[in-house]
């Protein structure tokens, strides 16, 4: 959890300016980003709700590229759609592609994160950095990209004063809640990749197994810590 010195309590000025909910799909980010933007609302509030987990321009063609050569590729099953990445044959790919992709996230989180902040806006994101840095991890398999050079400098973009909640639920109870991941051969590997990221950020992990009141309310209470630096 990465905290500002200030509390949650009601009055724009107190209130965090930026809330990152990060992990893995099926974890509940979407409900609970849902949650903090409606408590905001009924406290007379206007927060911007932020998605940026595929923000492509700048990595177009890097993706045209690999789709051609079969690095990227989609699966069908019982209706669903599902995109696989698999760089590890591609030299191009795992060196190059992700600096196009931390490109793309800046010129994202300028336009998304920093403007709105610059302005006096609430931003609450459930896809960003972190995100982009698990799917990096998995396609290269490389369990240490978030330490290498461009990983350091994708945390980087992450606002200092941030409220960061990193949540984890183990695979078989997401399979049970999201119909759409019991196929997901990835899972398992996104789940880990954060938890490696989670554990070089020195972040406690929130298990989102709890019924989604409690979970709710566990997060409220973290965005209460002092601060860590990113």
């Amino acid at each position: 959890m990465v905290a500002p010195d200030t509390k949650p309590v009601a009055g724009r000025s107190t209130f965090p300016r930026f809330i990152y909910i990060a992990g893995c799909d099926g974890t509940g980010k979407t409900t609970h980003a849902r949650l903090l933007l409606e408590q905001f609302a009924a406290r007379g509030i206007r927060a911007r709700h932020v998605w940026l987990r595929f923000p492509f321009f700048f990595s177009l063609p890097l993706l045209a590229c690999a789709r051609l050569r079969g690095y990227s590729w989609y699966e069908h099953e019982g209706g669903r759609r599902r995109g696989y990445w698999d760089f590890r044959r591609s030299w191009l790919m795992r060196a190059v592609f992700p600096w196009a992709l931390l490109l793309d996230a800046f010129t994202a989180a300028l336009l998304n994160i920093y403007l709105p902040l610059q302005i006096g806006q609430i931003v609450v994101c459930e896809r960003f950095v972190l995100d982009m840095l698990a799917d990096l991890i998995v396609a290269t398999q490389n369990d240490h990209l978030h330490r290498s050079l461009p990983g350091r400098w994708y945390l980087c973009l992450i606002p200092r004063d941030a409220r960061l909640v990193v949540l984890d639920l183990d695979p078989e109870t997401i399979r049970a809640r999201r119909a759409d991941l019991r196929s997901d051969r990835r899972l398992e590997a996104r789940l880990e990749a954060f938890r490696n990221i989670a554990r070089h950020l020195k972040i406690d992990l929130l298990s989102s197994a709890p019924p989604v009141g409690a979970v709710h309310e566990s997060i409220l209470r973290e965005m209460d810590l002092a601060a860590r630096q990113v």
